[in-house]
């Protein structure tokens, strides 16, 4: 079930949220449901517009940043090629997945994925699900210590 956004903002407090259950994520959803419904950003100013119009509305949402944008991108706007940061903990990951070895820099990573040009996120998509498949049908010692699940 999905409320609207000023039914949140204008008939909750955060501390409700919270009772909830969504603990520190209640004033994220607090700020983000005020944003959309003071029309701050909706859906309708995002879609159709040029990748860096959204990137930089995407960007005034409360708590998205340059990672959030391009998972967002990918998910919501089919953007296949906007790859430009690897988190730390994906970093990690795929490090030990590409080259074999720990600490690769984020810079030999996107490189890796510049060999797809156009389609960079859709490898890295690719890669990111293939992995986290074969370890949901056989552990992977390794991935299992990184991801903690």
């Amino acid at each position: 079930m999905w409320w609207p956004p000023e039914k949140i903002a204008l008939g909750s407090s955060e501390q409700e949220l919270r009772r909830l259950k969504l603990g520190y994520r209640a004033k994220t959803v607090m700020r983000l449901s005020q944003q959309f419904a003071s029309r701050e950003i909706s859906e309708e100013n995002i879609r159709g517009r040029d990748k860096q119009a959204v990137q930089k509305r995407m960007l005034g949402l409360y708590g998205i940043g340059p990672a959030s944008v391009e998972y967002l991108l990918f998910e919501y706007a089919y953007l296949l090629d906007e790859l430009r940061v690897i988190p730390p903990w994906e970093q990690k990951i795929l490090s030990r997945l590409l080259f074999n070895r720990p600490g690769a820099p984020a810079q030999e990573i996107l490189r890796f994925f510049g060999k797809y040009p156009g389609y960079e996120k859709l490898a890295f998509h690719l890669l990111w699900e293939d992995l986290f498949w074969k370890h949901q049908k056989k552990n992977i010692p390794w991935l299992e210590k990184e991801i903690r699940m």
